[in-house]
């Protein structure tokens, strides 16, 4: 460990900063955890699109289809390839609280900066239901602990349950689900102080970014909208840093026909058919030069007609001629 569990929000409030991306598992064409596609699109987030930190096993990574040794072995590839030059936050979501223990243990002892861990979907029907989970786990490791919230899908964590759980002295950081524009400022004012705080959508970043005050953005947008050599979600952010908001905001514009094709394919395309679009991302990356390979039940695979109508749509923003046809393509693209 790179600190002591009484150090995790310092140490959160330190490292959890920047643009950072999720990026999906990759697996083989017979099914099994691809360590050299997971390398390179790591590799590739890093060296060729400047990514300040990374999330591993979150719902895109698809760690519900994956054993806790398959989730493991991720958690080794991403320390590997990475090598500290930026942080990690793994996910150790699991229902059983001796498993996501299990999960934090090993994530600590092979050098992951941080676990990230949802709200169980069952049991966890009160808020003090949730406290005495996270307060379960938070006693049994050392690792500084990320909340998720997706109010959506599991119970809430509200502002005052935030504020509680921020009392557990390695719970250091917020990962906002919660698309309410209001419950959010609520939950700065609540716990802005103690806990690192990022608004899981890229959308809003650059207002988040100048006037909510916010330093950290965590979602996978960053990976989808950019290439080697064209990197505008990086590059708004540092003029608004340097505080250079007219060019901070030109340069979001140009984003705007890749988040419509970010809301007509995935946002808004999964809660349309009833899927969890986890492999238009892959296909998605595997247009701009990544890997992205097969997905597992209960997610279903794109159909022809469908990945050409990405294809074309994602042609129509500009984004597929911007990559560099020097760039080597990874060999499972290869045919």
């Amino acid at each position: 460990m790179k600190y002591n569990k009484n150090e995790a929000k310092e140490y959160a409030r330190e490292k959890l900063k920047g643009v950072w991306t999720a990026l999906p598992t990759v697996f083989t064409e017979d099914d099994k955890v691809d360590d050299e596609g997971n390398r390179f699109n790591i590799e590739h987030c890093i060296s060729d699109l400047k990514i300040e930190g990374h999330y591993c096993l979150g719902n895109v990574g698809e760690f519900w289809s994956m054993t806790n040794e398959e989730r493991m072995q991720i958690h080794e590839i991403n320390v590997d390839t990475v090598n500290g030059r930026i942080p990690i936050i793994a996910g150790c979501h699991h229902q059983n609280p001796y498993e996501v223990v299990r999960l934090c243990q090993h994530a600590e002892s092979v050098g992951v900066d941080f676990a990230i861990i949802l709200t169980p979907y069952q049991g966890a029907k009160s808020d003090d239901a949730v406290f005495d989970f996270y307060e379960f786990v938070s006693q049994r490791v050392n690792i500084g602990i990320v909340l998720f919230n997706i109010p959506q899908v599991y119970y809430p964590i509200s502002e005052n349950l935030a504020k509680r759980l921020a009392t557990l002295p390695n719970i250091c950081g917020f990962k906002q689900g919660n698309p309410a524009p209001t419950s959010t400022i609520s939950l700065r004012e609540k716990v802005g102080q103690e806990l690192a705080v990022s608004v899981a959508d890229e959308a809003p970043w650059l207002f988040n970014l100048a006037v909510m005050g916010d330093r950290w953005l965590l979602n996978f947008c960053p990976h989808l909208y950019q290439v080697p050599g064209y990197l505008p979600v990086h590059e708004y952010t540092q003029a608004a840093l340097a505080g250079d908001m007219n060019k901070a905001v030109e340069i979001s514009q140009t984003v705007n026909p890749l988040r419509e094709v970010h809301a007509r394919w995935i946002a808004g395309y999964g809660r349309a058919l009833g899927r969890m679009p986890v492999h238009e991302q892959k296909v998605w990356m595997e247009l701009i030069g990544m890997v992205g390979g097969p997905v597992r039940s209960p997610c279903s695979p794109m159909t022809e007609e469908a990945r050409e109508k990405l294809r074309a749509d994602l042609e129509s923003t500009g984004l597929i001629s911007k990559i560099s046809r020097s760039d080597p393509i990874p060999l499972h693209q290869v045919g």
